[in-house]
């Protein structure tokens, strides 16, 4: 009897993108931190068959973030820059929250030839604005924050297998703690409490989001903005 030998090589119909987009699929399934033996069941191969296309498990995770940045759409060119900046923040959010751990991954440092075209529309519309030499810091300012609000939201997605923001257990523990002080019965009484309804969660993590990304811009428009006229 002759034992059945896997075929660790090249393997017909398989190829970077096919892995990349199931990689993808795994990700909007349960995050983006998951490993090469994951990735290899979900598409019936060895493991070492993935090698053949990808170094490694960081090759294939900022392939998926290349594909998820270029897939967001870019605001139209006519709009005001603060609407602009407002816009590209809207579109970014369902897809990178449709992604959870991509946000965390870029935050610690992602770059790649697809993210050029949003580089280049925004230094364009801060340019536009009046920020030149502050540009830079404008932009990474915008980018961090949206990058920021998403992940805070995203830690509390049940694909998180670690390091799970668990709202109800912090609202357990302020309970007790609420008779003697008004300051937490307010937070918990007019936030943490109704953040925890499914029914209101997703309009509430809308209008943080919204609301702390356009604080952002008005602080900017108010204080970076007008260092410009020094330089």
């Amino acid at each position: 009897m002759h034992a059945t030998s896997v075929n660790t090589g090249r393997r017909v119909g398989l190829n970077q993108d096919k892995i990349r987009r199931v990689a993808q699929s795994l990700t909007r399934e349960r995050g983006i931190e998951r490993s090469i033996r994951d990735l290899a069941l979900e598409l019936k191969v060895s493991p070492s068959v993935i090698y053949h296309y990808f170094a490694n498990r960081d090759a294939i995770i900022d392939a998926v973030i290349a594909q998820l940045i270029g897939s967001i759409a870019l605001p139209e060119k006519s709009l005001e820059w603060k609407e602009w900046f407002m816009a590209l923040a809207t579109n970014a959010r369902p897809v990178l929250l449709e992604h959870p751990g991509v946000t965390e991954r870029m935050m610690h440092g992602n770059f790649s030839a697809e993210m050029l075209p949003l580089l280049e529309a925004s230094f364009e519309k801060l340019h536009e604005a009046g920020f030149h030499h502050h540009a830079p810091q404008a932009y990474t300012m915008i980018i961090n924050t949206i990058l920021w609000a998403i992940t805070a939201r995203n830690l509390r997605s049940p694909t998180r297998r670690e390091q799970r923001h668990d709202l109800g257990r912090m609202v357990a523990q302020a309970q007790p703690l609420a008779a003697g002080s008004a300051a937490l019965t307010d937070m918990l009484d007019n936030y943490l409490l109704p953040l925890t309804d499914p029914q209101n969660e997703n309009q509430m993590s809308q209008e943080y989001f919204t609301i702390m990304v356009r604080a952002l811009l008005v602080g900017l428009e108010e204080t970076l903005l007008p260092r410009e006229s020094s330089n």
